[in-house]
């Protein structure tokens, strides 16, 4: 399940992009219920499964159509009625027109397997603490440079003069 924010509350996705339309009917204040037993509905689903299948749609019901799934588990074991992502946006749509852009677009993402707000913002703070712990490891590197440097430069030194001495005996 994956949650995403919409208004500050959870909308609850799987990773297929199936949304749990129990929910968003009662923040709506909405009966999905009557969502699913509405004609235009129905003649929606009907077009979606001619599309898919390639032949007439022999779909009845609504909620007998394989694009409608629900689970009588707990709701936070993925319980409640979910729906297919071509059909959520229908749905969203006679939820709330603002909704339904919102709903369409997360849906797109998640079937491109794009990251979430949540995945967003975890990728941010590791970037964030990966870039600080490399400047604090480059300051105490530039600390101990500042450190080493007359030794490291002396010691240069010193084996440059050998190397001439060595070459002014050779001649």
């Amino acid at each position: 399940i994956v949650p995403l924010n919409y208004k500050g509350e959870a909308i609850r996705f799987n990773t297929d992009g199936w949304i749990n339309a129990t929910d968003i009917a009662k923040r709506f204040g909405k009966r999905l219920d009557h969502w699913l037993s509405n004609a235009e509905t129905l003649e929606y689903v009907r077009a979606l499964d001619e599309v898919y299948s390639g032949e007439p749609s022999k779909i009845l019901h609504t909620r007998d159509s394989g694009y409608v799934k629900t689970s009588k588990a707990r709701k936070d074991r993925g319980g409640g009625t979910w729906l297919h992502p071509k059909l959520s946006v229908a749905f969203a749509r006679w939820c709330d027109p603002k909704f339904s852009v919102w709903c369409d677009l997360h849906i797109d993402s998640l079937l491109r397997g794009e990251l979430t707000e949540q995945q967003k913002y975890e990728q941010a703070c590791r970037i964030r603490d990966d870039r600080k712990s490399k400047a604090s490891n480059g300051a105490r590197e530039m600390a101990r440079w500042r450190w080493d440097k007359p030794v490291i430069e002396a010691n240069v030194e010193f084996w440059r003069e050998q190397l001439q001495l060595t070459l002014d005996i050779a001649c």
